[in-house]
């Protein structure tokens, strides 16, 4: 297994402290979250810390919606801004999600605009944080959307399978084996309720997931983002105890970490 640490591009200030977490070999590489707007501020200082990056876009609480057909240019310009830092930071994935209210056909109509052979698609819950409706909650979805041509790979989000899996009132193994069938290039980790609809992004240990069985299905040498809160005043401490729990507290196959 492969660990990533999810930072936001205005994280700049976290830099010190993940180089020399990174040093220490807490983590492989960095999950950068594109927060528009932020690209000429920040990315010298992304530049100088020198790790491998995978970049994720915006999602649609920063604007970026891909399933609605009038946001079509703001979401040219911050995909646009998230190719930027994708290409300066040598990353080879744009992580993209569905959008919500709206329609699959438009969030694929935007990935054919978009032309760009870094983007995988991340699956998400039916029911979004506000209520909203997601677009790309179901495995069926990624199958029209990867006939279309226009994905790199598929993200799996183990929490987003299960909140989807429970509003739709299928077995959750049944959905994570179908998303597991597309062989996804990342795979993001977090606690949660496993009855819930909604995903809340707990700690590792934090909540009900069965953690261990999550583990078990990632294959070998795979990268995984660790999605888990963080309390700003306590800098990357949160992400390190969450490390601990994977390495130390849960007892899977070592071949995880080959």
């Amino acid at each position: 297994m492969k660990i990533g640490l999810k930072l936001y591009s205005t994280n700049v200030a976290l830099i010190s402290d993940a180089s020399e977490l990174k040093a220490k070999e807490f983590f492989d590489f960095v999950e950068l979250y594109v927060i528009p707007g932020s690209y000429g501020n920040t990315i010298e200082s992304w530049k100088s810390f020198d790790v491998p990056y995978v970049i994720h876009a915006p999602h649609s609480y920063h604007g970026m919606n891909l399933a609605q057909a009038e946001r079509r240019l703001e979401n040219s310009q911050h995909f646009k801004e998230s190719q930027k830092f994708a290409d300066r930071l040598g990353s080879d994935t744009i992580i993209v999600h569905g959008g919500n209210n709206g329609s699959l056909q438009e969030t694929i109509n935007n990935l054919c605009l978009f032309n760009d052979q870094r983007i995988c698609l991340e699956n998400k819950p039916k029911i979004g944080i506000n209520n909203e409706l997601c677009v790309g909650f179901t495995p069926s979805e990624f199958h029209e959307v990867l006939l279309s041509g226009v994905l790199h790979g598929v993200v799996l989000d183990f929490g987003h399978a299960i909140c989807a899996a429970n509003s739709i009132g299928i077995d959750q193994n049944k959905i994570i084996n179908d998303f597991l069938q597309f062989n996804p290039c990342i795979y993001h980790l977090a606690d949660g309720d496993l009855l819930s609809e909604k995903d809340v992004h707990l700690n590792l240990g934090k909540g009900s997931f069965n953690l261990t069985e999550l583990l078990d299905k990632i294959p070998n040498n795979s990268l995984v983002t660790i999605e888990t809160p963080r309390n700003p005043a306590k800098g990357l401490c949160d992400f390190l105890d969450d490390v601990a729990f994977i390495k130390d507290k849960i007892h899977f196959n070592s071949k995880l970490f080959i």
